[in-house]
């Protein structure tokens, strides 16, 4: 199952496992996720910088691929050629940066989708599909919105959104390539068991 799970970070769901930041992502990587997106919304460029260069070296090795997120910048300071623009991000970079051998963005509507597609992005995340605290109160867009999102884009799709490894056959039924996990994995005490 690793060939589908990405894993999306966030360094304040680590608690219930006992573990830094930086030792939780590290057993992630052993469980060998299809890559891994650092997505910290809170720092600034500088201090996303700081961790992305820890977390470059815990995923080199782990020969697991580690994508940016938001921060260009510091992605190619940190010699990253992979990253995740959110969608108004990457509509106001004209589209595709250059120097960056993949390209991935968030997406939460069909419309959205074809947005992104034209805008040559070699994957996209679909969310948010089921319930979730990090949305709490929002129901989530179901399996139908992901599998529309899935018969129109012409490149993979993964869901977004309360994914674990029990709902994980559902979400690839609808057409999806896979499902990123975040809360499932940043707070569990075995991550690597998970995927």
């Amino acid at each position: 199952m690793p060939a589908n799970v990405i894993c999306i970070t966030n360094r304040h769901l680590c608690s219930p496992s006992g573990r830094s930041f930086l030792e939780q992502l590290e057993k992630i990587a052993q469980g060998g996720p299809r890559q891994i997106i650092l997505r910290e919304k809170d720092l600034d460029e500088e201090s996303y910088l700081s961790l992305l260069l820890k977390c470059r070296d815990i995923c080199q090795a782990h020969a697991v691929p580690l994508y940016a997120h938001t921060f260009i910048g510091a992605a190619k300071a940190a010699g990253i050629s992979r990253i995740h623009l959110p969608l108004p991000l990457l509509i106001k970079n004209g589209g595709r940066p250059k120097d960056f051998t993949s390209v991935g963005t968030s997406i939460h509507s069909l419309e959205d989708a074809k947005k992104a597609a034209a805008l040559g992005v070699d994957y996209m995340t679909a969310g948010h599909i089921f319930e979730t605290d990090c949305k709490a109160g929002l129901p989530g867009r179901g399996l139908r919105f992901l599998a529309k999102v899935c018969a129109a884009s012409p490149v993979p799709v993964y869901a977004i959104g309360g994914i674990t490894p029990q709902n994980m056959p559902d979400i690839l039924n609808a057409g999806a390539a896979g499902g990123c996990m975040m809360s499932s994995l940043m707070g569990a005490k075995n991550p690597e068991t998970l995927l």
